[in-house]
């Protein structure tokens, strides 16, 4: 069931349908494979973004050793990395729909992971865009520094131009008492998944009672919603971004390494971008 917030800014909505796009983020699992198999699930994460052609995608957990091959097989995208560490954000830009502004990377200090909220300004559909990504912080016990994590880009993204839309999102690692405990979303910042209204087939990122990509030491069946995607409107921008249809991809089974091409799941959300009267 859709929340409170979906349908009070579905109904303040009151404007003209102008263009669409879409975006993809995923968490790639490019750590601790077999050089074989590491290839098999990068190439198949290629698929998938060839046949759901995002014009924007967040990825997580880029390696020095994927990332050359994420960028020769994935052409028709600028591609533009993090960093070159042991692994990185990335986001790539459909050549053909997304114009490049500018970026930055901020380095979270309190981090003990190398993680990082990539920002890259953008025009795509006519709107102005200020896309984040992110790999906030893993495991339970990271709980406090995800939190400050979430705090800094919340901040971030209330320091955004007014005239662009933000969408912040990626491998967040968050569970919803986090989100509470970081002060709840503040104002105007929107949940994607509950904008689209909650669909429940498109819940849990994380499913280890369905993606055996990872063996665990103990029997691990909690499924998460770690992967997120936020939204803030432009206010001065004449124009809103409005998510569309939010689903879950990467779940075809591969046929050598006989396992899924991530532990995480993928996300694919449609937007349309309207004028506001």
């Amino acid at each position: 069931m859709a929340s409170a917030a979906s349908f009070s800014y579905a109904a303040a909505l009151t404007s003209t349908v102008r263009n669409k796009f879409s975006l993809m983020t995923w968490n790639t699992a490019g750590l601790d494979h077999e050089p074989d198999e590491l290839r098999e699930c990068t190439l198949a994460q290629c698929e998938e973004v060839k046949m759901y052609s995002p014009d924007v995608v967040y990825l997580q957990e880029v390696t020095p050793s994927t990332c050359g091959l994420l960028r020769s097989t994935l052409q028709d995208y600028k591609m533009i990395p993090a960093t070159e560490g042991r692994y990185f954000t990335a986001i790539l830009l459909k050549n053909s729909s997304v114009q490049h502004l500018s970026g930055s990377i901020e380095t979270f200090f309190g981090s003990k992971q190398g993680r990082q909220l990539q920002t890259v300004r953008a025009k795509c559909a006519d709107a102005e865009l200020t896309l984040m990504c992110s790999h906030l912080e893993s495991q339970g016990k990271s709980a406090g520094e995800r939190v400050r994590q979430l705090k800094t880009v919340f901040e971030r993204i209330a320091e955004a131009s007014s005239n662009s839309a933000v969408i912040f999102g990626g491998d967040l690692n968050l569970r919803d008492k986090e989100v509470t405990k970081a002060g709840g979303l503040p104002n105007g910042v929107f949940d994607i998944w509950s904008l689209c209204g909650e669909p429940p087939d498109a819940e849990f990122t994380w499913d280890p009672t369905q993606n055996d990509k990872l063996e665990f030491p103990f029997k691990m069946t909690a499924k998460c919603r770690f992967d997120r995607l936020y939204l803030k409107q432009g206010t001065a921008s004449g124009l809103k971004v409005v998510p569309e249809r939010f689903m879950l991809v990467g779940k075809k089974r591969l046929p050598v390494c006989e396992t899924f091409p991530s532990d995480h799941w993928g996300i694919v959300c449609d937007f349309k971008v309207e004028e506001t009267k």
